[in-house]
């Protein structure tokens, strides 16, 4: 009844339906009823429980989306008429994490002025000496306003409002130095010591004396710690197709958990020897997990994982492919949102993919040799688990690593020494002479994992940039799959027919887009805070003006721009570049643009003849003789965001709406010539 339940989830987030309790209720009562004649073997009452339970577990799935969206309850924190500022009490529920100019934080908001409210949400605090020092479990008392996360401003950016809301968490706050305070700490003594371990571990790697880049991947390797890894390491990784060594999650914890197998095996011959064994690896594997911070990706492998060693140690009549449905099962029942995130999908099909192709590709050869044997088992679990995933890798990432059999060779190997090593050192780090024989074998690990990785994305075409598909193209590419193994396994040319039918609808489709975009000319003025931004595409190619800032910052063109460019050029980068400082006038064919940082008599008048839209950014203040100019302007205004809000309402407010657009408001500006 899995299905069902991920089926009532989804309807649920989408379609924001209810499905109330006491109907719940009732149907789980007729459902236990029909159950009673089903074990009787009762042939008339039987046949009703099975589209009875489908609908319960539908239910059910809707029942849990719902009151997992803390919006659905009646003293939720936040509203749509709150525009004035209020004082808030919040408790931060995981550690936080700096920024560039400010300290991030999630928190549980649990009384606003005299009332008791709840509700999860995001703050971002001014980067200073007393937000850098705050914990998990910090009472902060605040003065602010939330505003609700807002939709995509760009055309196909990054679904910030989406991913957000898949974490229950729907408004985000920006506070001053002088706008919170702390109070105390009220964190999960548990918890506390955990993060606190995993912070004193951080430190003794960041104190080792190994090189910033091994520190860095060490990090990532045994603690977790993705967000200290720096945009190069990043890239290398990514294009080795190798980012899954560097995400803690089930590739770790599969390792820890063959580590801890291979070392207590002996222990099952003894008396109680099974149930001893049994604790031993499944403490080990919720150690690790503890240590690297029970993160979700680490949590949802770390429960996966346990019930697969159940189901296997206790020999009952179960496969492992029930052991990972009730796991997930479990997991769903308890955040049923988790279906949505992508780690937790990559996680699933990942091991299905291993589980159910890896012995089918391992027969395809056969080496004597023992190097060459293990060489490719290794590949081929590699591309089980490549071939279960690449589709949500296209979808979510944009990219495909072409080398990526070649990559794991070297890192699947490496990273299983690693963490033995590792794991190792950071229980004997105390201990001078062992720790400092580790530390260098360690150290020497990850330089030859880091030379490994960066020696594949350095090979020519080592990866397949700006690949841009639809949800509806993942569906296709897995029905194709499932249907082309199905036929090539039991050798039915019916099946593998059909999957290369829907192979050739999906070619013919792309195709068909390619043309339709390659015969478009369109400009593109992005919303980006404190951006000018502008893209103008001649069917698949583009320039594009920005600053040098913009076009350094990875992380801005990935969230805002690189998506429209993966999906108009299939290209990561643009075909041509100009730096915009002193841009003041684009020409399209019969199109003419200018652009506008200050408003001044001569200038306007000068221009007034032949252009078309005027866009306004970088200005403070308009005056009314400013206004008078701009009315007489016979374009179309367009104001940026760089625009102050008293001056965007203000010529608002003077001037044809009808002739404005806003970005802040209206998102990207797209015009087609």
């Amino acid at each position: 009844m899995l299905f069902p339940l991920i089926f009532g989830v989804i309807i649920q987030f989408y379609f924001a339906y209810y499905f109330p309790y006491y109907l719940l209720l009732s149907l789980t009562f007729v459902l236990l009823l029909t159950a009673l004649p089903v074990f009787s073997k009762n042939r008339f009452t039987s046949k009703f429980f099975v589209p009875l339970a489908v609908f319960a577990f539908f239910g059910l799935g809707g029942y849990l989306g719902a009151i997992n969206d803390s919006r659905t309850s009646p003293n939720y924190f936040w509203a749509e008429t709150s525009y004035e500022a209020s004082n808030f009490a919040c408790k931060i529920l995981e550690p936080p994490q700096e920024k560039e100019r400010s300290v991030k934080c999630v928190v549980q908001v649990f009384q606003k002025e005299d009332q008791r409210v709840q509700g999860k949400t995001l703050i971002y605090l001014e980067k200073d000496s007393a937000s850098l020092h705050l914990s998990y479990g910090d009472i902060l008392y605040l003065k602010g306003r939330f505003n609700a996360i807002s939709q995509n401003k760009n055309p196909k950016e990054f679904n910030y409002k989406r991913y957000l809301r898949i974490h229950d968490i729907h408004q985000q706050a920006y506070l001053k130095s002088g706008e919170w305070q702390l109070q105390r700490n009220e964190g999960s003594p548990a918890l506390k010591s955990i993060y606190d371990l995993r912070k004193h571990l951080s430190g003794v790697l960041q104190n080792s004396g190994m090189s910033d880049k091994n520190v860095m991947v060490a990090n990532a390797l045994l603690l977790g710690q993705k967000e200290l890894l720096d945009k190069e390491v990043l890239r290398s990784y990514s294009s080795a197709g190798a980012m899954h060594v560097l995400a803690v999650s089930g590739l770790h914890v599969g390792i820890v958990m063959l580590i801890l197998n291979f070392a207590f095996s002996p222990i099952k011959k003894r008396k109680f020897g099974k149930s001893l064994f049994l604790i031993l690896v499944l403490g080990g594997v919720w150690f690790y997990a503890i240590i690297t911070g029970l993160s979700p990706s680490v949590l949802r492998a770390a429960v996966m994982f346990t019930f697969i060693v159940l189901g296997k140690e206790l020999q009952r009549d179960t496969s492992i492919y029930q052991s990972l449905m009730f796991s997930a099962f479990l997991l769903i029942i308890y955040e049923p949102y988790i279906i949505f995130q992508v780690g937790f999908q990559l996680s699933y099909l990942a091991v299905l993919g291993i589980v159910y192709l890896q012995p089918k590709i391992v027969n395809w050869f056969y080496f004597s040799n023992f190097i060459l044997d293990k060489a490719w088992q290794i590949t081929a679990v590699s591309l089980a688990a490549q071939l279960a995933t690449f589709p949500l890798g296209l979808y979510y990432f944009h990219q495909f690593p072409n080398f990526f059999m070649l990559s794991n060779l070297i890192v699947i190997p490496l990273a299983f020494v690693l963490l033995i090593v590792g794991i190792v050192y950071l229980l004997f780090y105390f201990v001078p002479i062992v720790s400092h024989l580790l530390l260098l074998l360690f150290d020497q690990l990850l330089s030859l994992l880091n030379y490994g990785v960066e020696w594949v994305e350095k090979l020519p075409y080592s990866i397949l940039w700006g690949i841009s598909i639809e949800w509806f193209e993942v569906l296709l590419i897995y029905i194709a799959l499932i249907l082309g193994v199905a036929g090539l396994t039991k050798k039915k040319w019916r099946l593998i027919s059909a999957s290369a039918s829907i192979a050739v609808i999906l070619l013919v489709f792309n195709i068909i887009e390619k043309v339709q975009l390659s015969n478009e000319n369109r400009v593109f003025i992005y919303n980006i805070k404190d951006e000018l931004a502008v893209d103008v595409f001649y069917g698949t190619e583009n320039r594009f003006y920005a600053s040098e800032r913009l076009m350094n910052d990875e992380s801005k063109l990935l969230f805002h721009v690189k998506h429209n460019w993966f999906y108009r050029s299939g290209q990561e980068k643009p075909t041509e570049y100009f730096n915009n400082d002193g841009f003041d006038f684009l020409k399209c064919k019969d199109l003419n643009i200018v652009f506008l940082d200050s408003v001044v008599q001569n200038e306007l008048s000068f221009l007034n003849a032949g252009v078309d839209y005027y866009v306004l950014h970088n200005i403070n203040f308009i005056s009314a003789k400013n206004i008078d100019q701009l009315k007489d302007l016979n374009g179309q205004l367009i104001l940026m965001p760089s625009v102050s809000y008293k001056a965007a309402n203000y010529i608002k407010s003077a001037i044809d709406k009808n002739r404005i657009f806003d970005i802040t408001e209206e998102g990207c500006f797209e015009l087609v010539f």
